[in-house]
């Protein structure tokens, strides 16, 4: 068994964007300095998307800014959803542009309001500004690859089609399947990672990104980890939601994908104590939405100690 997983924290993007209430720059930025000491090497802190859209993500630029001066090195990831926002991420410290699409139509008319043929072209442009950056990467995450709110279960055979038609596109980008509603189960997730990886060079490109909806979310995890895939999505707290997939809960918890490799021997990189602090961090947020095993076990401990 191999001995070592790849985390990418998305709180900061798909924790955040769930928050109605303005969380400030200065909060935002403590937490994703919290997590980057806790040993985070990847963490996506936000997106280049229409105010309008999301008002959360109304302060990129200046989160940018900050994240540019903290003295921990990750790699930062930034959400794009056209070549407008790619372009707009070349002017920032940024290393890799994730590009978020749907392989359910409905889904993606309502989440970016374009049909998938007009995502693939637009794909085609955030992959001819990548070529042209010195220093950027890409990422292409598919939503709802296995269930989508509006429409039901999705069909595999039309998720991998999509997933080469992406790979058709950026062979070299990472390619994150996600179950965005949380009603993915073990059994789907390990057939269709096994389908996927049989269709990528590289087991390295392909990441999963998991929702806990139905407490599904570490057994997810697992099944997909024991097919090949090695890199995780996760966010501390159990922080996130999709503002456009109605009934979604928060994504995999951080500290319980933690627990649950390490507790294997398996490493993540990531320091369970120093995780403590991002936690404290996020509870403070007004109005989110948390949830994670160990958080709740923690508080637990920490009210039991003080009746005592």
């Amino acid at each position: 068994m191999e001995t070592e997983v790849t985390l990418i924290e998305v709180a900061p993007r798909d924790g955040f964007q769930s928050v109605k209430e303005m969380i400030t720059t200065s909060d935002k930025l403590a937490i994703i300095a919290a997590l980057a000491r806790a040993g985070l090497q990847h963490i996506e802190v936000g997106s280049f998307v229409s105010p309008k859209a999301i008002a959360q993500m109304a302060d990129i630029a200046p989160v940018l800014q900050g994240v540019a001066q903290l003295p921990q090195s990750f790699e930062c990831i930034v959400l794009v959803p056209n070549r407008r926002g790619a372009q707009l991420a070349t002017e920032h410290v940024c290393q890799r542009l994730n590009f978020v699409f749907s392989a359910s139509e409905t889904h993606n008319l309502n989440n970016v309001n374009k049909t998938l043929s007009q995502s693939l072209a637009e794909l085609r442009q955030v992959q001819s500004v990548v070529e042209r950056s010195e220093r950027l990467s890409l990422r292409v995450s598919l939503a709802t690859s296995f269930d989508c709110p509006f429409s039901g279960k999705v069909n595999a055979q039309h998720t991998l089609a999509l997933f080469q038609q992406v790979l058709d596109i950026s062979p070299d980008a990472q390619l994150a399947l996600c179950d965005t509603t949380g009603r993915a189960h073990p059994f789907a997730v390990r057939s269709l990672f096994e389908r996927a990886l049989a269709l990528i060079a590289k087991p390295e490109q392909l990441i999963f990104h998991c929702h806990d909806t139905y407490g599904l979310a570490i057994a997810n995890v697992a099944a997909a980890f024991e097919v090949g895939v090695r890199s995780f999505d996760t966010a501390v707290a159990g922080f996130g939601g999709c503002p456009f997939a109605p009934g979604a809960s928060g994504n995999v918890a951080t500290e319980d994908v933690v627990y649950f490799f390490e507790s294997a021997g398996i490493s993540t990189g990531v320091d369970s104590e120093k995780l403590k602090e991002a936690i404290a961090l996020a509870e403070q947020i007004k109005g989110a939405q948390l949830g994670g095993s160990i958080r709740l076990l923690n508080r637990s401990k920490r009210e039991a100690s003080a009746d005592a």
